[in-house]
């Protein structure tokens, strides 16, 4: 083998190498790049986690609790609610929260318990769907209490 055919054979070889590993490192980047802006949860997508939502019970509890008690959580709660706050504050006395219960996609109810009374309230958020555990609290309604869920919360507890 004569040196110039070995040459011209390493160049040729090198040409190739050097295409397959531009186009390795192209794919391995491309990949990357999805992984990290997918937002996609498709792991957690039919977790338990994600469908008894235990970071929405929280988050209502700690918004109504905060609200409440005239200290407002602004990471939990929207800005028109916070704005409104202080218009006009939201006063409700309570002791002990009783039962704090998810009902739909972004509905809680919350009980509780203050000056002898009991009272109800529902509790709108507002959720991302980029991010699974973002709340924002948006609505607070006061609503009747039936006494099968007064009964269910002497149970609770």
């Amino acid at each position: 083998m004569k040196y110039e055919t070995f040459e011209a054979e390493f160049v040729k070889q090198n040409k190739q190498l050097r295409l397959i590993v531009g186009v390795a490192i192209f794919l391995m980047v491309m990949i990357l790049f999805f992984i990290v802006t997918d937002k996609k949860y498709f792991v957690l997508k039919n977790s338990k986690l994600i469908n008894d939502k235990p970071l929405l019970t929280w988050a209502c509890e700690e918004s109504f609790q905060s609200i409440a008690n005239g200290k407002p959580e602004k990471e939990l709660i929207d800005e028109l609610i916070l704005n409104e706050l202080k218009k006009s504050p939201f006063k409700v006395n309570s002791d002990e929260v009783l039962s704090v219960l998810t009902l739909k996609e972004n509905l809680c109810r919350i009980i509780v318990k203050g000056e002898g009374k009991v009272r109800s309230f529902i509790v709108s958020f507002k959720s991302s769907s980029n991010f699974a555990f973002y709340y924002k609290l948006t609505e607070i309604n006061e609503t009747e209490l039936n006494q099968s869920e007064f009964n269910l919360t002497k149970d609770t507890k």
